[in-house]
């Protein structure tokens, strides 16, 4: 039988392992943005709400 803490740190690794195969999967399809090219189009959604 798994201690408590053991089953969370398990629980816990497969959870990122979900995260990181959904990551990955984004990359392969082509859904995903250059960090830069999302911050400027933040930046610009931002000047728009102040203008």
């Amino acid at each position: 039988m798994l201690a408590y803490e053991e089953y969370q740190r398990i629980k816990a690794s497969v959870e990122l392992l979900e995260i990181l195969a959904e990551a990955e999967n984004y990359v392969k399809t082509g859904r995903v943005t250059p960090a830069g090219e999302t911050f400027d189009d933040l930046r610009n959604m931002l000047q728009e709400e102040r203008a």
